[in-house]
């Protein structure tokens, strides 16, 4: 998180999904499936999906929105009529990635510097990203008109560009996306210092207001940092909250005395985080090697985000400079798992018919919970559901392995 200025100083596997595919129909109404991922938890789910007399997608399905069809749902072959296409509900991660200064050192234990152990960790996960997952970019500080050098960066150090110009790629399908994301990675240099507060706050707008507001289904902020957030110049703070002071770059006893801007912004973080989330945009963050005096905030960030780490002493996602590139990879992996590992799945729609309800997931269908083991599903009420529970083994299993997709369609006699 270097910062430079001339008067002070010369941071998928990714095949997990939200899929949906339709059952057969009987003579029960028209049916609909789908479920929307917690964005308490951001851990479940697929997104809501209609299906239409024809048996194509609901209203909005377009180019890059085909179904990934199961071809049947394993257990409800012999459902009758005709079976349903529905369109797919697509996980949208915008990567806000920070490029400051301080990307170039080299912890100990890596065997490149944070910058280049970054590219190489993204390469090898998004090499993998599917067409149902859509990915985008957003770098910060970045200038559209000039790279930002990394030292004596001047009024460019906390430069994040305006409206949709800050998103570098527009989220998309993995084909279209992921080769310009490589490629704008590999065009990029760090410099400059830690404006996340502003990074997320443009994340929020292109979500929000900007291309990202037409994009279907769910909708997630992906944060990578190495260090404390600053360039909030209305700021004052004494050397237990400076920058420079945490990251021994400062001689004299606080500087920030004269330049709040290299003050840590948590408040600033948190505030727009927190408006993500309760757009329904969860972010996960993942902590860099260089952020390890900033764990505190970053754990703040983390639960606020909606999506913080289990099974782990820290809230965010830790990359520790032991663990190097394989670290980056893992942490990037475990999250897009992650995404479909809840074995509670919200339902986006009442069902017409609480006996015609099925779950299957990766396409096979789920029996509904009994009282001999207690394996399968159930409601999480008896009138009115808003939810299906899994229990026993495929709860288990779905913890410890995720799933590429877990459907829940309407029209089929329940499987028990």
């Amino acid at each position: 998180m270097r910062f430079v200025r001339v008067s002070l100083f010369s941071l998928l596997a990714g095949t997990s999904a939200f899929g949906a595919a339709a059952g057969c129909q009987n003579d029960e109404p028209e049916g609909s499936l789908g479920a929307s991922g917690s964005a308490g938890t951001g851990r479940a789910g697929t997104g809501s999906i209609i299906t239409t007399p024809d048996g194509g997608g609901g209203e909005g399905a377009g180019p890059g929105t085909e179904p990934d069809s199961c071809g049947e749902l394993v257990g409800l072959e012999q459902c009758g009529g005709t079976k349903k296409e529905a369109k797919l509900n697509t996980i949208n991660v915008l990567l806000v990635i920070d490029k400051s200064g301080s990307m170039t050192d080299q912890p100990t234990g890596f065997s490149s510097d944070k910058w280049s152990a970054l590219k190489s960790a993204l390469g090898s996960v998004l090499t993998n990203v599917n067409e149902r997952v859509h990915v985008g970019l957003l770098l910060y500080p970045f200038s559209t008109e000039r790279a930002i050098p990394l030292e004596d960066c001047g009024t460019d150090c906390c430069t994040v560009p305006d409206g949709e110009a800050a998103v570098v790629v527009n989220v998309a399908t993995g084909s279209e996306s992921v080769p310009a994301i490589n490629a704008q990675l590999a065009d990029t240099s760090p410099g400059g210092g830690t404006p996340t507060a502003e990074a997320l706050a443009r994340a929020y707008d292109y979500f929000e207001t900007g291309a990202g507001a037409t994009l279907d289904g769910s909708r997630y902020v992906l944060l990578a940092t190495d260090g404390g957030p600053n360039c909030n110049e209305t700021l004052s703070c004494d050397e237990e909250r400076c920058t420079p002071n945490l990251d021994g770059q400062c001689e004299g006893a606080n500087c920030c005395e004269e330049a709040g801007e290299f003050c840590v912004d948590d408040a600033g973080v948190t505030t727009e985080i927190t408006k993500l989330s309760a757009a329904g945009i969860p972010t996960f963050v993942i902590g860099i090697p260089g952020t390890e005096k900033y764990s505190d905030y970053l754990d703040a960030f983390a639960i606020a985000g909606g999506v913080p780490r289990t099974g782990s002493s820290r809230d965010y996602y830790a990359v520790s400079a032991g663990q190097g590139v394989q670290g980056l990879v893992d942490v990037f992996t475990d999250i897009t798992t992650d995404l479909v590992r809840s074995c509670e799945i919200e339902l986006t729609e009442k069902p017409p018919s609480l006996m015609s309800v099925n779950v299957a997931v990766d396409c096979k269908v789920v029996s509904q919970a009994n009282a001999t083991d207690g394996s399968g599903w159930e409601f999480d009420q008896e009138v009115d559901p808003t939810k299906v529970i899994l229990h026993g083994p495929v709860c288990d299993d779905l913890q410890a392995n995720g799933a590429t997709r877990v459907d829940v369609v309407y029209g089929c006699p329940t499987i028990r």
